[in-house]
């Protein structure tokens, strides 16, 4: 049986005027596709941190809503709300309303403008930071949001780690990654077949196993000794293959493709 396709619905909750493009002060709420490209990956030498296609392949997954402001936020240290001073780039007035510490801790809220819904039944939304994008001194905190039924959105939460440490957060840059699920992977986790064994136990998959083992040994240690170029590298799990040369499942994948984006209301057909 095959499984119901996801949908995805976001509504916009917020009056036009609080998204960027409809105001003159700069700031604003936008939002866009996930970027596969990280500035720390791009500086890496002949870019190479890309070859970890994993990690490529979450860059571009889910969508980004984009930071409103930029804003420098230091922790007076205590534990109780209203102890975060914020010092908005414009337009204070306006975004200490939806930027603020709500809940103490050190913890930084946005209150967000968008409302998610997605089918089916027990699709979920996976909210974290951006994927493999880091900030000094605030970590995002990650949520899994049950949008397949849920009427109301969502705050989006920093923990700054070290009182009186100023945070910088500038205007656009990307505040978290919504990454929708079309199946309930908690369920799914408690329903699941679990079972553990040694590698030895399954002779074709440790076969393929100490395949890959000794052909990483030998690519490093030709690598040391110059017989290999140093921008060279095994590209099995990109070409989506194993070290015995079996092939990957067609749902393998190297790039993300965007969906479509459809605005405005959905067309009922006439019955």
């Amino acid at each position: 049986m095959d499984q119901p396709r996801l949908e995805v619905q976001i509504y916009q909750i917020v009056d036009d005027g609080m998204m960027k493009q409809n105001r003159t002060d700069g700031t604003g709420w936008e939002w866009c596709w996930a970027d596969w490209q990280r500035e720390w990956m791009n500086n890496t030498p002949q870019r190479y941190a890309y070859r970890c296609l994993p990690l490529t392949i979450v860059n571009q997954t889910g969508w980004w809503i984009q930071n409103p402001v930029g804003f420098t936020a230091t922790w007076r240290g205590a534990t109780h709300p209203g102890t975060i001073d914020f010092q908005f780039d414009a337009s204070g007035e306006v975004w200490t309303h939806w930027i603020n510490s709500q809940f103490g801790e050190g913890i930084i809220t946005w209150n967000t403008p968008f409302l998610f819904r997605t089918k089916p039944e027990g699709s979920r939304l996976l909210v974290c930071g951006p994927a493999n994008s880091f900030k000094t001194n605030a970590h995002p905190l990650t949520a899994l949001i049950e949008t397949d039924w849920m009427s109301m959105s969502f705050t989006m939460n920093y923990k700054i780690m070290i009182p009186h440490y100023p945070v910088r957060f500038e205007l656009g840059e990307p505040l978290f990654q919504a990454i929708p699920l079309a199946r309930n992977v908690c369920a799914d986790l408690e329903n699941a077949t679990v079972r553990y064994q040694r590698l030895v136990d399954d002779p074709e998959l440790n076969r393929a196993y100490q395949e890959w083992d000794q052909g990483r040994r030998q690519f490093h240690q030709q690598k040391s000794r110059g017989e290999i170029r140093p921008d060279g590298w095994q590209r099995d799990y990109f070409q989506g293959r194993d070290a015995i040369g079996r092939t990957a499942p067609t749902t393998h994948m190297i790039k993300v493709k965007p969906p479509q984006v459809h605005h405005g209301s959905a067309k009922t057909s006439p019955g």
